[in-house]
């Protein structure tokens, strides 16, 4: 009873740890890892391919 009790509590203190870490260093909200300088949106006709 003992070891499961401690695999429990571990469980949990490694989620909170994990989460953290996460949080705070390497995630990022998707506008800004997924944006370009490259696309051009402001004159949708300049951009298409002519024939």
């Amino acid at each position: 009873m003992k070891a499961f009790l401690a695999a429990a509590v571990f469980a949990v203190v490694g989620a909170v740890v994990a989460s953290q870490v996460l949080n705070g260093s390497f995630q990022e909200p998707s506008y800004s890892a997924y944006s370009t300088e490259g696309a051009r949106v402001g004159d949708p006709g300049s951009n298409l391919v002519s024939e």
